[in-house]
């Protein structure tokens, strides 16, 4: 019998095309295979990918950021995930303390939003709070340019929340 040698398969570590750099901030980390990396997208948000891009101000950055992070606190992020209470050791209940930030922040944003006012505190809602894309908003679904008409509603938006933040 004759054995045939088998060539080893090299692999190598392929990143997708070159204009995938230009619409994010991505870092190298390792795979489950030896010597093969990947690219991770570190800009998840919209907020994040607009300011990368310099669609929006950093005053607006920082203002955006703001609301979502009360946004979070206040529970109102969708999440994939989320601990059921009665599973909790201790009863299944929430504590004073924790009750109270959250009221406390669903104030914030509800004042925040006030700020703003109709119908641009929706925007701020979609993109900042929900992290989905301008031209996604309801807003502009009828228009023939969603995505320009949704980001010139998004900076008229977040140039409220910069007032209300005094940023």
């Amino acid at each position: 019998m004759v054995k045939k040698n088998k060539k080893k398969k090299t692999i190598s570590s392929d990143y997708g095309p070159a204009e995938k750099a230009q619409h994010g901030q991505y870092v190298e980390i390792e795979t489950s295979v030896a010597g093969v990396k990947t690219l991770r997208n570190t800009t998840i948000d919209p907020i994040t990918t607009y300011r990368n891009r310099g669609t929006i101000s950093e005053r607006q950055f920082i203002a955006a950021d703001n609301f979502a992070s009360q946004y979070r606190k206040a529970l109102l992020a969708s999440t994939y995930a989320q601990v059921r209470y009665n599973n909790m050791p201790g009863g299944g209940e929430i504590s004073v303390e924790a009750s109270e930030a959250i009221q406390l922040a669903k104030q914030r944003i509800r004042a925040a939003l006030d700020h703003v006012g109709f119908p641009l505190a929706d925007i701020i809602e979609h993109v900042c709070g929900d992290c989905y894309t301008a031209g996604s908003w309801k807003g502009v679904k009828n228009s023939n340019r969603p995505n320009q008409d949704g980001m010139v509603a998004l900076r008229l938006a977040l140039d409220g929340l910069v007032s209300f933040y005094k940023v």
